[in-house]
């Protein structure tokens, strides 16, 4: 064969040399296919390893001689297909016949194509696909580079390259449809404002600490596109590639893959929803229980404060059965919470107290013969999820722990806080080096046998009976955490019970407050006619009185058609207060667009008791009404109706 060497030396062309090895050889070598790249000078300078297993080459003698000598049973019109791919031309040939170095003569298919870098040709690369097996049976197919970019995009796969030292950023071209963007972002900042505002901090967080040369120097990045059509979700997977020869090690570059993970976050989140659903069924008859209690405090004391002859002991009844219905109504809001299909709404909160806020749930749930012990130890550390979540997982996690025990015994739930090294990440499964808050949830159980253990977090997998559970608990606090940012360890053994720890990346900022009913100083109106609509005689009897006492005017209607009809009839209606589920075509929502077609400026105030996501799909207009969530004390209706009358006060 002859060889056209190049005659190109020097500083500069080992530099270019080096720079190709470097930027390419990562993703070249993991190739399960033969591939070869060659420099300016053609100069084997990266083989993946399939390349070297059929063809006995080693990128170690490749220090000096071209392709030529270094391979010279390289396909015939290989040397022609070269030229032209080093003046920027792709050249693909169906079929050939090598003679190899041992003496077998093959037939294989290739193809030869430019690399480009900084605006012009960098290198080649060189694909070969040996034909040999089955060429009798099986018609020659070209290898196209098309198809292998069908292929990545029907996996749902891009590659990409950062160059830090050069500014340059490669990627295939699928990338720019999975990112749904017209060019792929080039910059930090671009690919930070591609995922949505809730995913960016632990955007942040996770690239930065691949950035660490102490750690793994690798990253996943999970994260929803922020403008996309429809939801999204992106995987970013790569290494960092540092200068080893700097102290400390600086970054060079990144090397990675774009993948969809739309798909799997769907399936994950039906995972969650299910188990959600499953978690309601479970506690039916708990549910009842708790609220027949309720009831019987309400209405013993009620029937009290109605006997009573002096004031004081009244009050005192009185009291008691409203602090008995708050309990119920918060009890409810949580029990709506884990079984909705509603989007989660990560918020920053403390962790303590919100354990706090959810240890009635949780008591009640257990019963009187599982001892329930809190031990608070966060220091107020604050964590970024999703409230409902984090209830939910706990509630899965209780219950397991008493499903775990035969009789009585004692869980314990446990807060503090941890930090993970790249080595200590290492011995965990799914950690990483960072700063978390911790919950543990330890029973005095049975304890998981190693087998057990190793598919406790499978989806379906359970070791109780079909009618007690299907397997999903575990799976779904699994994806709560992760969603978070986090991850979960088990620790159990046979007849030493189980504790299972739950890692949430510890956060910064102004916590949320938890919704909460206070005893606010009441607003009173001033004559102000409000027309109620409410289907529920009861309910609107108990609302009327309610304006009333707050000094508002009030008329009433059961349906959206009465209400209409009185609004169109002259009434002047100043504030228009509905239930959002009404008798009925119309609902609420429509009955606002029908109202405000005759007056935008109408005030209006919505309020409902089980719409998990009431605002979703609604115009941007609509979503800036207020919507109060059922049952409500005096002291909250009074601020938002006061709110409603007039908007450029306080927020909700």
């Amino acid at each position: 064969m002859v060889n056209s060497k190049r005659e190109e030396t020097g500083p500069n062309t080992r530099a270019s040399r080096t720079a190709l090895a470097e930027g390419m050889g990562d993703m070249i070598s993991l190739m399960p296919i033969p591939v070869a790249v060659f420099d300016t000078a053609t100069r084997l300078v990266a083989t993946s390893a399939a390349f070297q297993e059929s063809y006995g080459v080693a990128i170690s003698g490749a220090s000096e001689p071209g392709d030529g000598d270094l391979l010279p049973w390289l396909p015939e019109g290989y040397p022609a297909a070269r030229d032209k791919a080093l003046t920027g031309e792709v050249v693909q040939c169906d079929e050939t016949r090598t003679t190899l170095p041992d003496g077998r003569v093959i037939r294989n298919r290739w193809i030869t194509a430019p690399i480009h870098r900084d605006g012009g040709v960098a290198g080649i690369i060189l694909i070969i696909e040996d034909i040999s097996a089955g060429k009798d049976s099986l018609p020659p197919t070209a290898l196209r580079a098309e198809r292998i970019a069908e292929a990545m995009d029907a996996a749902g796969i891009a590659l990409f390259e950062v160059d830090f030292d050069r500014d340059a950023f490669l990627a295939t071209g699928s990338a720019r449809q999975l990112l749904e963007t017209q060019e792929v972002p080039d910059s930090y900042e671009k690919w930070l404002a591609l995922a949505a505002p809730e995913d960016r901090a632990q955007f942040d967080a996770v690239y930065r600490a691949a950035l660490d040369p102490t750690g793994s120097r690798k990253f996943s990045i999970e994260f929803k596109l922020a403008d996309s059509a429809a939801p999204k979700v992106i995987e970013l997977r790569g290494n960092i590639r540092f200068d080893e020869a700097c102290d400390p090690p600086r970054p060079l570059g990144v090397v990675g893959a774009i993948l969809d993970r739309t798909e799997r976050a769907r399936i994950s989140e039906a995972l969650v929803q299910a188990q959600r659903l499953e978690t309601v069924g479970r506690m039916a008859g708990l549910i009842a229980h708790d609220f027949n209690n309720l009831l019987t405090v309400i209405l013993s004391n009620l029937e009290l404060a109605s006997r009573a002859e002096m004031a004081e002991i009244a009050r005192d009844h009185l009291e008691r059965a409203i602090d008995a219905t708050q309990i119920g109504a918060g009890f409810n809001q949580r029990l709506l919470a884990l079984a909705g299909a509603r989007t989660p709404k990560p918020v920053c909160f403390d962790l303590d107290a919100q354990l706090a806020e959810t240890w009635t749930l949780l008591e009640r749930v257990l019963g009187e013969q599982v001892h329930l012990r809190l031990l608070p130890g966060a220091d107020h550390g604050q964590v970024y999820m999703d409230r409902g979540e984090l209830d939910g997982a706990l509630l899965n996690l209780v219950i397991n722990a008493r499903d775990a025990m035969t009789a009585t015994g004692t869980i314990t739930i446990q807060t503090g806080c941890a930090r993970f090294d790249a080595h200590q990440a290492a011995e965990i499964d799914g950690a990483r080096p960072g700063c978390f808050l911790t919950v543990s949830v330890t029973d005095t159980g049975q304890g998981m046998t190693p087998d057990v253990r190793r598919q406790a977090l499978d989806p379906f997998f359970t070791t109780k009976d079909a009618q007690v559970g299907n397997g999903l608990g575990l799976t779904s606090v699994a994806s709560s955490v992760a969603r978070a940012g986090g991850f979960l360890h088990i620790d159990t053994a046979p007849d030493k019970g189980t504790t299972i720890t739950l890692y949430l990346p510890e956060t910064e900022g102004e916590p949320t407050p938890a919704p909460a009913d206070h005893h606010d100083a009441l607003r009173m109106g001033d004559g102000q006619l409000v027309l109620v609509v409410e289907d529920d005689p009861l309910v609107r009897e108990a609302v009327l009185d309610r304006l009333e006492a707050l000094g508002y005017a009030v008329i009433e209607a059961a349906n959206a058609s009465e209400a209409l009809a009185q609004i169109e009839a002259g009434e002047p209606v100043e504030l228009l207060f509905s239930d959002v589920v009404l008798p009925g075509t119309f609902s609420g929502f429509d009955l606002v667009d029908r109202a405000r077609a005759r007056d935008p400026a109408l005030p209006v105030l919505l309020t409902s008791g089980h719409t998990s996501e009431p605002f979703s799909g609604r115009p941007e207009t609509e979503r800036e009404v207020e919507l109060l969530t059922k049952p409500y004390s005096l002291s909250t209706l009074s601020a938002a109706v006061a709110r409603a009358l007039k908007p450029e006060g306080p927020p909700p």
